[in-house]
């Protein structure tokens, strides 16, 4: 199915901040923006329930299932096909994945958008309006695509987050804790090291951990956005294509830079036969 974002209800919901986005049959409401970044925005929504729909229906790990209906939901702008392929395998990688350290992906659906091509004349000005809430030229094609990814939502923040808080305080997490949620994101990376082929997550950073607090333990750290994992293993045949794929791990490589801990990353090339390489690197 589609959403309320096209049609007129693309000019009413921008007029008016809110509407109901549908993810196939189940139906949402947007209470808020919670952040954004390039194409992609994340709101926090409530699931609108009826009768013949709903998320308990669809998910099988009911742990994944909000109390009290809210969940976090990702919408991509996508502009053209490579965009369009990139995010098909994130949702495809993402789905993989099943760890309680790990986000899961809970429901997605793209649709296609339609560009309202009519101009509309205020004085000798002309705006152009898309379905899609941003401005573009008519020279730019005529179908665009949004993508809507269903996510439960952690509003305690990221790793960042609450560093940036605790540097203005001059607070510190305490080693056991910095531990804990050091162990907890091993634990994700090592359930995405054990598919065959492998998955290297390329973009670990406290920007996308998740901390949820629980009383009496150590935060809850969750991994999240999995837009540039990519499987860890790669055949190339020549030393050159061995040192851009170095190039591109070390570009890659993970990054844990609170909390006391330096960077790190782990590169690997070796020789499998006399004329090709087996490159591999992890997080």
């Amino acid at each position: 199915m589609g959403c309320s974002f096209s049609g007129l209800n693309a000019l009413y919901d921008a007029v008016n901040g809110g509407g109901d986005v549908w993810i196939n049959e189940n139906r949402f409401r947007i209470l808020r923006q919670l952040g954004e970044g390039g194409f992609a925005y994340v709101f926090l929504v409530k699931e609108v329930l009826s009768e013949s729909s709903g998320l308990a229906n669809k998910i099988k790990d009911s742990s994944h299932l909000s109390v009290d209906g809210n969940y976090a939901m990702k919408k991509v702008l996508i502009q053209n096909n490579e965009q369009l392929q990139l995010v098909k395998e994130e949702i495809r990688v993402s789905s993989l994945f099943n760890h309680p350290n790990l986000l899961p992906l809970l429901d997605h659906a793209i649709i296609a958008v339609k560009i309202l091509n009519d101009l509309f004349a205020y004085g000798n000005k002309a705006v152009c309006i898309d379905l899609s809430l941003v401005v573009m030229s008519t020279q730019e094609a005529a179908a665009n695509h949004e993508a809507y990814l269903l996510f439960p939502v952690h509003l305690d923040g990221t790793l960042l987050d609450h560093a940036k808080v605790m540097k203005t305080k001059k607070e510190f997490f305490s080693t056991t804790d910095v531990l804990h949620i050091f162990r907890q994101l091993c634990a994700g990376l090592k359930h995405m090291h054990s598919f065959d082929p492998p998955y290297a997550h390329n973009d670990v950073k406290p920007g996308n951990v998740l901390l949820t607090h629980r009383k009496g333990q150590a935060p809850l750290a969750i991994l999240m956005d999995f837009g540039s994992a990519r499987p860890a293993r790669k055949q190339i045949r020549s030393r050159s294509e061995a040192l851009q794929l170095q190039g591109v791990a070390l570009s890659s490589s993970c990054l844990f830079v609170c909390l006391y801990l330096k960077p790190f990353s782990r590169v690997e090339l070796a020789y499998s036969t006399t004329d090709s390489f087996a490159g591999q690197w992890y997080c």
